[in-house]
C-alpha cells in the first residue's frame, strides 16, 4: 500500500511540473500550402495547418484537428466570460516519438535570462528556483529535460522562438501574438508510462510486483492523463485570456 501511494504521488506530481501552460482555437484544420512570410513549410516531420485562431505545426492532421477542437472550446468559454478573443498564435504539437523542435534546456536558459532582466516589479508564473527543483526531481528519476515536452504545455514568447528554431524569421512577434508547444494525449500517456517506470526502477520494484500492481498502474495512468488534459485546456484559456485583455488595454 505504501508503494502504491508513493507511485500514485509520483504520477500526479507530473501534473504540477511546469504549470506554465497555454495556446490557440478553431474549426477544422487545413494544410497550409503557402506559409506566412519567412516561415518553414515543414518543421521536421510536422506540416503547417491553419485554423481560425492561427497556425498549428503537427505531424498528423488528426493531431491538428484535436488541438483546434480544444481552441474552439476555449474561445467559447472566453465569450461566456465576456472576452472576445482576437489574437493570432502558433502551436507546435509534440507527438509520441517526434523529435523536439528545440532543447528544453536551452529554453530554460533563455527563460532564466529573461527573468533576470524582468525581476523588478514583475512576478513570473513560476519562479526559476521552482523550475530548477522540478528539473532536479526529473534527473533523480533518470529523465532528461526534454521529457517535459511529453507532459507539459509550455508557452514561448514569439520573439524567443526564432532563437530556439532558426527557421523562423526574427520578426515573428510581429506576425503572431502567442506561441506554445503542447503534447498530444498519446504523448501524455507515453510520458506518464515513462515516469511510472522510472519511479518503479528507483524503488527497485521487480517484475512479479509490477504484474500484481498492473490494475493500479493503469488507473494511475488514466488519472494522470485526465489531469494533464484539463491542465492543457486551462492553460490555453489563461493564455488567450491574458492576451485578449492585453490587446484590449492597448
Amino acid at each position: 500500500m505504501k508503494m502504491q501511494k508513493s507511485l500514485y504521488s509520483a504520477c500526479l506530481a507530473a501534473l504540477l511540473l511546469f504549470s506554465l501552460s497555454l495556446t490557440v482555437s478553431a474549426g477544422h484544420s487545413k494544410s497550409q500550402t503557402i506559409a506566412p512570410d519567412g516561415w518553414p513549410k515543414h518543421l521536421d516531420k510536422r506540416k503547417l495547418y491553419t485554423s481560425e485562431c492561427g497556425f498549428v505545426y503537427a505531424g498528423k492532421k488528426s493531431s491538428a484537428d484535436k488541438i483546434n477542437k480544444i481552441f474552439k472550446t476555449v474561445v467559447k468559454e472566453l465569450k461566456e466570460c465576456g472576452i472576445e478573443q482576437a489574437t493570432t498564435g502558433l502551436v507546435l504539437v509534440m507527438d509520441k516519438k517526434e523529435k523536439p523542435p528545440f532543447e528544453v534546456e536551452e529554453l530554460m536558459t533563455r527563460f532564466a535570462e529573461k527573468q533576470d532582466k524582468q525581476k523588478e516589479g514583475q512576478e513570473s508564473e513560476k519562479s526559476l528556483d521552482s523550475i530548477l527543483e522540478d528539473m532536479k526531481k526529473l534527473e533523480e528519476l533518470g529523465l532528461d529535460m526534454n521529457f517535459l515536452l511529453a507532459i507539459a504545455s509550455i508557452p514561448i514568447e514569439p520573439n524567443m522562438l526564432p532563437e530556439l528554431v532558426s527557421e523562423f524569421p526574427e520578426n515573428l512577434d510581429e506576425q503572431i501574438d502567442f506561441c506554445m508547444i503542447v503534447p498530444t494525449e498519446r504523448n501524455m500517456l507515453n510520458g506518464i508510462k515513462k515516469l511510472l517506470d522510472a519511479a518503479l526502477k528507483k524503488e527497485k520494484v521487480g517484475t512479479a510486483a509490477r504484474v500484481a500492481m498492473f490494475p493500479f498502474l493503469v488507473a494511475a495512468e488514466r488519472k494522470a492523463v485526465s489531469g494533464l488534459k484539463k491542465n492543457r485546456q486551462a492553460a490555453l484559456f489563461e493564455l488567450l485570456k491574458s492576451r485578449a485583455e492585453k490587446s484590449n488595454n492597448n
